[in-house]
């Protein structure tokens, strides 16, 4: 049983995000092709003496993120010890953990998710607890609808409420500019916004954005991304809408909203252009991050990310 342990937490970007009609779950049905960046979170566990789930945080551009047993950290750790718990592990002492925050919140990058992600792995491995990967994939999808992305990581396609993953071809990696604005966006907000659009039709870019990756048809991939979200975000916030519009005059080969914002990103040619793009925008947004794209391996909690 080791001692102690530290796991990588990457955000991702969804290359295209499909929204369609509302269930009677009160999900949406969603269509998106997922992709692991390198911009990550890192979760550092050890052992306690007493039982339960002991957490900090260290998150200084995001001071309003709990610390309490409602971060789905905490949870997410927790709900691998009550697995232990029902499978007869009963003697399991308690975890600590530290979570130093990267990630901007409210930002549509997937961070409180796969930070979960990384928790429910971490907690599992440091209690030695064998927990089988369908079982594992229920506690996450259980946990919110973008953690089982973070489960495999790469580039995925995502269906359903976003649980029912495809793994994709992911060996085209590219450099990305990542820019989050002080301006914040309420997912229920924006489910709310695309529902009050009469005779609303989805981009339905999903599996185009498939068959490009399958054929490795790099000018399709860029064609096709695409964010349902975009149509009420960049109509209610205009200055989100701008900033999509300062990336791609700063050199950005094409630039879209992050998941439902407020955060957007920029492909850039490769790293210089991205070093370059984010210098011209910095003064004006302090959260701008040039990150990359990553593969399953690469984005694998247990892997360093260079």
């Amino acid at each position: 049983m080791p001692d102690n342990l530290t796991l990588t937490a990457c955000a991702k970007i969804n290359l295209t995000l499909d929204v369609f009609s509302k269930r009677a779950d009160g999900y949406h049905s969603i269509a998106s092709v997922m992709q692991a960046i390198s911009l990550h979170d890192t979760l550092t566990f050890a052992h306690t003496a007493e039982r339960g789930i002991q957490f900090t945080c260290d998150a200084p551009d995001s001071p309003d993120i709990p610390v309490d047993a409602t971060n789905l950290v905490v949870r997410a750790a927790q709900s691998a010890l009550d697995y232990a718990v029902q499978n007869g592990r009963h003697g399991t002492n308690g975890v600590r953990i530290h979570l130093v925050k990267r990630i901007p919140s409210q930002a549509g990058l997937g961070g409180g998710s796969s930070d979960a992600a990384s928790a429910l792995r971490g907690t599992a491995t440091l209690l030695e607890l064998e927990i089988p990967q369908k079982e594992l994939h229920t506690l996450a999808a259980s946990l919110g609808s973008d953690v089982p992305f973070f489960l495999v990581g790469g580039r995925a396609a995502a269906r359903g409420r976003g649980e029912t993953l495809t793994p994709l071809p992911d060996d085209s990696g590219f450099w990305l500019v990542v820019v989050k604005p002080e301006a914040c966006v309420s997912t229920g907000w924006a489910y709310g916004e695309l529902d009050a659009v009469p005779e609303r039709q989805s981009h339905r870019a999903t599996k185009r954005m498939e068959e490009a990756l399958v054929a490795g048809d790099a000018g399709r991939l860029l064609a096709f991304q695409s964010n349902d979200f975009e149509l009420p975000v960049f109509t209610h916030h205009p200055g989100i809408a701008w900033l999509r519009d300062e990336l791609q005059m700063a050199g950005a080969v094409t630039a879209h909203l992050c998941g439902s914002g407020a955060a957007v990103y920029g492909v850039a040619e490769n790293q210089a252009a991205a070093e370059r793009i984010a210098g011209l925008l910095r003064p004006r947004y302090p959260r701008t991050y040039v990150t990359r794209t990553l593969t399953r391996a690469e984005s694998d909690p247990f892997m360093a990310i260079g």
